[in-house]
């Protein structure tokens, strides 16, 4: 009996041919390429990402604190014209009777009472307040608000903040510190982030409305620090938003 064996193989054409090493490795290397770029555009959108919500961050903290601060503010000295004179309206406790107003031309704290319901004193809520920069128990400096009228401690506004300055003006725009001449007060307000970037590396000077920024030097107009407020430069790796606000006392001298 004869058997016949059939095969199925057939001879390998070029077409059939697999890929050479060379081959692969082009392709790795492409490959390599493509994920390498895809990456690193990762971490460049990552990190913008990252600066937008800490500047954010500064630019929210900077606007409340801001708000707040001027819609207190703005009623300094007000008593609905009923002439009020109380020792409530003073700065601190047992003092002489004052008009309500500003308190004191300080440069780290602002001190000023009113009378909201014109009950002839400044004792009742938020009728004497102190805004001032204080640490939290999580040691953090926050910008801070007490109510001296309820015996209140200080609250936080809004956090975390490097400096404050309040400048005072007359009717003329000019810097004073005599209390009855006081129309407004120029407020500067620095920012910081609250979270670190070690790669960002950039000093400056922050300068606040007493003591500008000369453009000709990149620093403040005055430079001694023993005779002049200068915030700066850091080098700490946090980035930081100065706001100058400047707020009409509508309530006073009339």
């Amino acid at each position: 009996m004869n058997f016949k064996i059939s095969s199925s193989f057939r001879k390998l054409t070029k077409n059939d041919a697999g890929f050479t090493l060379v081959e692969l490795m082009i392709a790795l290397v492409i490959t390599g390429i493509i994920i390498a770029s895809m990456y690193m555009a990762y971490l460049s959108q990552q990190k913008t990402y990252l600066v937008q919500e800490q500047v954010a961050e500064m630019q929210q903290n900077l606007r409340a604190g801001m708000a707040i601060l001027a819609y207190d503010l703005r009623m300094a000295g007000y008593d609905g014209g009923n002439g009020t004179r109380h020792a409530s309206c003073s700065l601190g406790a047992g003092g002489a009777a004052t008009q309500p107003g500003v308190l004191a031309a300080t440069a780290t704290q602002l001190d000023f009472s009113m009378d909201l319901n014109q009950d002839g004193d400044c004792a009742d809520a938020g009728e004497n307040l102190t805004y001032t920069l204080y640490t939290t128990n999580a040691g953090v400096q926050a910008l801070g608000r007490r109510d001296n009228s309820g015996g209140a401690a200080i609250q936080a506004v809004a956090e975390p903040f490097d400096g404050v300055e309040f400048l005072y003006k007359d009717m003329t725009g000019s810097p004073t510190t005599i209390l009855a001449d006081i129309r407004s007060v120029q407020i500067s307000l620095l920012a910081r982030a609250s979270k670190i970037d070690r790669k960002y590396l950039v000093t400056k000077y922050y300068c606040p409305a007493s003591n500008p920024l000369n453009p000709a030097t990149g620093q403040c107009t005055q430079t001694n620090p023993a005779s002049a407020t200068i915030w700066g430069p850091y080098s700490d790796g946090y980035r930081r938003r100065l706001l100058i606000a400047e707020i009409n006392c509508r309530n006073m001298g009339l």
